[in-house]
């Protein structure tokens, strides 16, 4: 993992619609590092916050905010 200076982004969800189609709202989260995933491309390591949890994820695409 290389650290960064952490920046604001948002990451794409997607999320199940009561028609069984798919709803792809953005939401905002913190790039702070980047990584290889298994297959040796670049991923964002990314710090979301749930409610009162933080977590971090990885993502292949964010944009920043």
């Amino acid at each position: 993992m290389f650290a960064i200076e952490a920046y604001a982004a948002e990451r794409q969800r997607f999320i199940k619609n009561d028609k069984g189609g798919l709803d792809c709202p953005w939401e905002p989260c913190r790039v702070i590092g980047v990584t290889k995933d298994e297959d040796g491309e670049l991923v964002f390591i990314v710090e979301t916050q749930h409610g009162r949890d933080r977590m971090l994820e990885t993502e292949t695409y964010v944009r920043r905010a």
